[in-house]
């Protein structure tokens, strides 16, 4: 399964995003957006930023991931990405830890999503935040230069195309079942024996289980990007009759 990231919250960070927030307006005002294009060497909006989005523009010249996204938030993913080099665990977990705090923690997500915060106190704060959750540079980095090119309120969807890619590169694949009542523990791991069957060789199923009453009966499985459904009761012995039959 993919590596589980513990990142709590740093009270001395947080202080400083919470004083930073109170010192903003009612109404903060939009920041004029840049050119689609992918720009780590933009002109700055921040003197301390330029050199770090200098240095993370160079050290993106590792391999491509195998999952490719066109959007501008793909590609910025992509940038980082190819700058993780072998520390693509430690720079998946750090941006995991990211995304946490930002569901955990209000201050946290405004101090992201806020644009009317000025762009050296807000490289401050998330310099703060790194330090004390010990991330990599290249993480550090790449906040930099989406502080200064204006990107950093794309970060929460950056970092969901970056699990895609990671997992990719790592033959994981999110396999959720979903249920009308719970499934017993041996259900489930005929379920899965069947789901692994199906999966491409060298794989391995990130399971989740929930249960919705809504679907009556049977199991609604989505493997990646395929979708088993057969959610009435009826249908449950032939669907995993299927699943169960060996590949040829």
């Amino acid at each position: 399964s993919a590596p589980v990231s513990t990142f709590e919250e740093p009270p001395r960070a947080l202080a400083m995003m919470r004083a930073l927030l109170r010192g903003l307006p009612v109404a903060a005002r939009s920041l004029r957006p840049q050119p689609a294009a992918f720009r780590p060497a933009a002109a700055p909006c921040a003197a301390a930023a330029a050199p770090a989005a200098r240095h993370f523009a160079a050290a993106a010249v590792g391999p491509k991931p195998k999952h490719e996204d066109g959007t501008l938030e793909g590609r910025y993913a992509t940038a980082l990405f190819m700058a993780s080099g072998g520390k693509l665990d430690k720079v998946y977990g750090d941006m995991s830890g990211l995304r946490s705090m930002m569901e955990e923690s209000q201050d946290f997500k405004l101090l992201v999503e806020t644009p009317g915060i000025d762009p050296e106190n807000k490289v401050a704060a998330l310099e703060s935040v790194c330090k004390k959750a010990g991330s990599d540079a290249a993480v550090v980095n790449f906040l930099k230069v989406l502080v200064e090119n204006k990107r950093i309120h794309m970060l929460q969807r950056i970092i969901d195309l970056f699990e895609v890619f990671y997992r990719a590169e790592k033959g994981l694949v999110p396999c959720k079942v979903t249920s009308a009542a719970p499934l017993s523990s041996k259900q489930q791991t005929e379920v899965k024996k069947a789901m692994e069957a199906r999966a491409e060789k060298g794989s391995t199923l990130i399971m989740e289980f929930n249960t919705n009453p809504a679907i009556l009966g049977g199991l609604v499985v989505k493997m990646g990007e395929a979708v088993f459904d057969n959610s009435v009761a009826t249908r449950l012995e032939r669907l995993q009759t299927q699943l169960l039959v060996p590949l040829s």
